[in-house]
């Protein structure tokens, strides 16, 4: 996946080091990872939890600014400065992720065609927009003759408020990208994989379900799951949104791209395999199930041992690298 917002710095460090971080802003922490290497020796330098105010991030949407930058504020303490650039990760309710068709032509005419019939896709004008666009391969036999690009875009303001508040910590941004996209990222790996499939990411108030196909994401849908009990991720009824959801996508897939029947489900997030989900999507759905371990995924040593949670930070982290 190529960029989601425009790029605001590279990925080297200050005084020359190549070191690239993530940080993700969950409903109940901000999640940071900082990496060194490339693809095949990449090497964890920090990685940190620093709990976030209730009520700062709600329901995969975020809330209060100043109580996000306020976890800033205590991550900046704990690791003693923001010593690289940061891609920022926005919740993924805040965005908008469309797939539009043009006819063949150049990713900038796209671009430009994009902004006179903005409001054609979404719910906000293109001048109050932060915006960008990735071309993408789908599975369909016109595939060739069409331009398709993944579009994702949210509110100007609320990424006018996430840079200010950066600036106010000394945190150099690289990008600002959803954290659903940045999740995709993470449990593909670093290898193209082949085919058609699920990613599902799980969160305690929301649930991004994302259709994948070779490294492409060409179908995301939010699911709002109320998991914030264990007994609500042990009962059927606490995770049958999501199942039904799983299901809908499948035959809304195959209606699309005539013959598409993706099979397998990568799944994680903070509470992904934390619940009876997996069971009961491989029993229900048909499809097989692989709980996500990011670590393992991209041969890399987490620092602070199987703690769950860090994989869209991960995600975050490694965006320039793909």
């Amino acid at each position: 996946m190529s960029a989601m917002f425009s790029k605001k710095g590279t990925s080297k460090g200050k005084g020359g080091k190549d070191n690239f971080a993530g940080l993700a802003l969950h409903g109940d922490s901000v999640r940071y990872v900082e990496l060194s290497g490339g693809r095949g020796s990449l090497k964890v330098i920090r990685q940190e939890l620093v709990p976030l105010a209730r009520g700062a991030v709600v329901k995969d949407s975020l809330a209060a600014v100043d109580a996000v930058i306020a976890a800033f504020e205590s991550l900046k303490s704990t690791i003693g400065g923001f010593k690289c650039p940061v891609v920022l990760g926005i919740p993924s309710r805040d965005i908008i992720l469309r797939l539009v068709e043009y006819p063949k032509m150049p990713i900038s005419d796209v671009k430009d065609a994009l902004q006179f019939e903005f409001d054609k896709y979404f719910p906000y004008p293109y001048n109050e927009a932060a915006a960008d666009v990735s071309e993408v391969e789908v599975p369909s036999p016109e595939a060739g003759d069409k331009s398709t690009v993944l579009v994702a875009t949210c509110r100007q303001r609320i990424v006018n408020d996430l840079v200010k508040g950066t600036s106010r910590v000394d945190m150099s941004l690289a990008a600002v990208e959803p954290m659903n996209v940045a999740f995709f990222r993470a449990a593909i790996g670093p290898d193209t994989p082949a085919g058609s499939y699920f990613v599902v990411f799980v969160e305690p108030e929301s649930t991004q379900i994302m259709l994948g196909y070779k490294d492409n994401g060409i179908l995301f849908r939010s699911t709002a799951a109320d998991l914030t009990s264990r007994e609500m991720r042990e009962s059927e009824e606490g995770i049958m949104p999501i199942l039904r959801d799983v299901q809908n996508t499948i035959i809304f897939a195959g209606n699309q791209y005539r013959g598409l029947a993706p099979n397998q489900l990568i799944l994680g997030g903070i509470i992904g395999k934390d619940s009876k989900l997996g069971t009961l999507l491989e029993s229900t759905a048909s499809v097989s199930v692989t709980p996500l371990n990011v670590w393992d995924l991209w041969r890399v040593s987490s620092l602070a041992g199987s703690a769950g949670g860090f994989e869209t930070a991960f995600g975050l982290a490694v965006r320039n690298l793909i």
